[in-house]
């Protein structure tokens, strides 16, 4: 979870689990869960609670650099800093 959400509405609902409201450091992304048993959301681009305009998905940027690693996305062999928002923030 960000320690920089945009609200205190946001903050308590991603700790609560009690609204399906997901954070993914890995991409940067906040979305709503899709309730089928996995781990799919749809990305959402404002906070539900505030309105303020969340933070640019950094997807595309994590799919690039683990290419240029020579890795695939599924593979064993990603480095951990790649698992979560250690590859971003350290920029």
């Amino acid at each position: 979870m960000s320690d920089s959400n945009c609200c205190s509405g946001m903050q308590q609902n991603l700790l609560s689990k009690e609204v399906p409201v997901v954070y993914s450091s890995k991409f940067r992304e906040y979305g709503i869960s899709v309730l089928d048993g996995g781990s799919s959301f749809i990305e959402i681009k404002s906070c539900p609670w505030c309105g303020s305009t969340l933070p640019t998905s950094l997807r595309t940027q994590w799919f690039e650099k683990i290419a240029s690693l020579g890795l695939e996305p599924d593979s064993p062999e990603i480095p951990l800093e790649y698992l979560d928002d250690k590859w971003w923030v350290k920029n």
